[in-house]
């Protein structure tokens, strides 16, 4: 992430006060753009299009959001940084969780996990790491059995596959021979 998103991001984020997570959500919905309607991002971005326009732009696609939100942007255009907006939302985004203790939390089963099931695992991650778990979850049949879990950083592969893959590598590397001694008598 730019250092240039973490500065609006944090800023952004004094400024937001009680309203953080609702700034988030109006953020992200405007950098949505970007993916969701990429001709009307290419067409706010266009070298040549007047400030006044894009400024217009940022009023009508968040006619509902909030004054915050469409004066961040609007500086981003006064800076020459509009396209910066989906990484300040993104950046954004990571400090709300940080400061809301909560932790995206990517998991990755065999087989569709049942409520009662994502539930514990929830409660299990949130009580290893003092956080409110946001658990998202995923199939994926290839991993036979066990559960990949990934957040930030940091992976725990218990899976079946992972195990399976961790045994041929050992298996493939040549075994070293015993030490022989000598006496020098």
């Amino acid at each position: 992430m730019s250092s240039v998103a973490r500065t609006y991001a944090r800023a952004l984020l004094d400024a937001a006060g009680t309203d953080a997570s609702r700034v988030a959500d109006e953020l992200d919905a405007f950098a949505a753009v970007r993916d969701e309607a990429p001709s009307a991002w290419e067409e706010l971005l266009a070298p040549g299009l007047p400030t006044a326009v894009r400024k217009g732009t940022i009023d009508r696609f968040l006619a509902d959001a909030s004054p915050l939100v469409r004066n961040v942007l609007k500086v981003l255009v006064d800076n020459g940084r509009l396209e910066d907006a989906p990484d300040v939302a993104r950046e954004y985004r990571a400090l709300v969780r940080e400061l809301e203790q909560q932790l995206d939390v990517h998991v990755t089963t065999a087989i569709e996990l049942d409520d009662e099931l994502r539930a514990k695992l929830e409660q299990r991650l949130g009580a290893s790491t003092g956080k409110q778990v946001r658990l998202h979850a995923s199939v994926d049949p290839d991993i036979i059995g066990g559960l990949v879990v990934r957040h930030g950083d940091t992976l725990v592969d218990t899976s079946l596959r992972g195990r399976l893959d961790q045994l041929r590598l050992a298996l493939s590397r040549p075994t070293p021979r015993p030490a022989t001694s000598s006496s020098n008598g």
